[in-house]
């Protein structure tokens, strides 16, 4: 009579074996932007928060705008962010020890870029580069510079941002004023969800897919 553990044994087994002589899914080295290329874009959040020394500076609106075009390489450069508000008149930022003035600096335009794809839920994962920001909290002065993470998902057209001790933002240029809420080198989180229409202010919404 057959032994059915040795049975089950076997498959998994075999199972294994497919699996490691399967090829691995190559990095994707083309991306391809939809339904135009290139195209403007606009996007919105709502929820948006620098967490400095454990001061949250939170934005109620924060928006961008720029250029998204198909590329080829790994990282692939797939959109320019030409322009980035956080606050406004009506609805300025805030924090525990004041008010909040963030001037986003987009000259030369920060970047966009995928480094791996998932063809399953569509989503692009990547980071943006050449990120420069001043802000002021009372007496202090203090610019952000670095990158963050990005992932973007074509079903829902909403890019989430954030950083961690790979992709790190980091405080220079502090003022004397900025004792007790940031130093140089101070490496703050940043976390937010934006909603990206296309073309710019419009209804519909970019694609992105990733191939080898």
């Amino acid at each position: 009579m057959r032994n059915p553990l040795a049975k089950a044994a076997l498959t998994a087994t075999a199972a294994a074996a497919a699996l490691a002589g399967a090829p691995a899914l190559a990095a994707p080295t083309v991306w391809t932007v939809g339904p135009n290329s290139p195209q403007t874009f606009s996007a919105l959040s709502t929820n948006t928060v620098l967490n400095l020394n454990g001061i949250p500076l939170t934005c109620p609106t924060a928006t961008a705008g720029g250029t998204m075009f198909s590329a080829t390489g790994n990282p692939g450069h797939i959109a320019n962010i030409s322009s980035a508000a956080f606050g406004s008149a009506g609805n300025p930022c805030t924090s525990p020890v004041g008010p909040v003035q963030p001037i986003a600096d987009t000259t030369p335009p920060w970047q966009l870029k995928g480094t791996a794809y998932n063809a399953t839920t569509g989503t692009t994962t990547g980071f943006i580069s050449g990120i420069n920001a001043s802000l002021t909290v009372l007496t202090c002065t203090f610019d952000v510079v670095g990158e963050v993470n990005a992932t973007y998902r074509n079903s829902t057209g909403v890019l989430t941002v954030s950083n961690n001790a790979t992709r790190q933002l980091t405080v220079a240029n502090a003022s004397a004023g900025c004792a007790g809420i940031a130093a140089n080198g101070d490496h703050p989180t940043f976390n937010a969800s934006y909603r990206v229409s296309t073309p710019a202010g419009g209804s519909g919404r970019p694609t992105v897919v990733g191939t080898p």
